[in-house]
């Protein structure tokens, strides 16, 4: 039996009749919509001296995480522009569109995915073959503000980049409530399909129609689940592909929830919790994973 769980939300159709959202995805959308609001704030006092302030965010192939981006700032009073796999851009489209938001308003901040063509990264891979970007030789955050700055910005100043990396999937205290308790329920789930139902399916968690946001939890055939792979729908993408639309805004906003969690706090740090390790008798073959064939 499957439990679903991927920050990137890239499991499932385009369609959402798999599953509505993974979970992992509403704390990783909650950090972003968090740091790229302060971000603003900062940006706002920097500049003209730092005009541009460039983000990496994951998402090889699927632009959910970087346009999570957005929800800082819903209604659009601020300069951010987006770069998602799924628009195409690159760095001189990147360049230009800058150099505009520059030109109009002194100041940009730039939200960059880490599948973003900017050529060779002097990537490093894992044993599936997919890149491992915080391995590579540089970054696209690095590559596009050295771009930047080489081909020179339209107002007095420079572009610098941040890579928040594993920080995206690991700060407890930007996660979001919401996103923990289904991640809770669709576990709990998935532990009676295996009483109940047996193998050959993985667990899910699906929308219910209509202005308030309530899901339901449900069980979909693994096969199906395999092969599936989902980008940003391109209906989510503006015209010009530097924005998302306020129908992905509607879809995402109630995944981060409307709390903060509660982070227990021992002599002025996070107190995380400790298992004590209670195995059970061993009944499968030994297991290899492919990486280390």
């Amino acid at each position: 039996v499957g439990v679903p769980k991927t920050i990137d939300n890239d499991l499932g159709d385009t369609e959402f009749t798999i599953i509505d959202h993974t979970p992992g995805y509403g704390s990783a959308a909650r950090y972003w919509a968090s740091i790229i609001q302060n971000t603003i704030q900062e940006n706002n006092g920097m500049y003209p001296s730092e005009c541009v302030s460039v983000f990496q965010a994951m998402g090889r192939t699927a632009g959910f995480i970087p346009a999570a981006a957005r929800l800082a700032d819903p209604n659009r009073e601020y300069p951010i522009q987006l770069y998602l796999t799924e628009a195409h851009h690159n760095l001189e489209s990147l360049a230009e569109n800058v150099n505009k938001k520059l030109r109009e308003e002194g100041r940009c901040i730039v939200v960059v995915s880490e599948g973003f063509d900017c050529g060779s990264l002097g990537e490093a891979r894992d044993g599936f073959g997919h890149i491992e970007y915080g391995a590579s030789r540089t970054t696209v955050a690095r590559v596009v503000t050295n771009y930047l700055n080489k081909v020179g910005l339209s107002v007095r100043g420079q572009a610098t980049g941040q890579v928040p990396g594993v920080l995206q999937r690991s700060t407890s205290i930007y996660s979001s409530t919401v996103d923990a308790e289904e991640a809770y329920q669709v576990g709990r789930k998935a532990v009676e399909i295996a009483l109940n139902d047996g193998s050959g399916w993985m667990a899910t968690l699906l929308r219910k129609p209509g202005e308030n946001y309530e899901i339901y939890y449900d069980k979909v055939p693994l096969g199906i689940v395999a092969n599936s792979e989902r980008c940003l729908p391109k209906e989510w993408l503006s015209d010009d592909g530097l924005d998302v639309t306020d129908d992905f805004i509607k879809y995402a906003q109630p995944l981060i929830g409307n709390e903060w969690p509660l982070i227990p706090i021992e002599n002025g740090i996070q107190r995380f919790a400790k298992f004590d390790i209670n195995c059970v008798d061993k009944k499968l073959n030994e297991y290899i994973p492919k990486a280390l064939k």
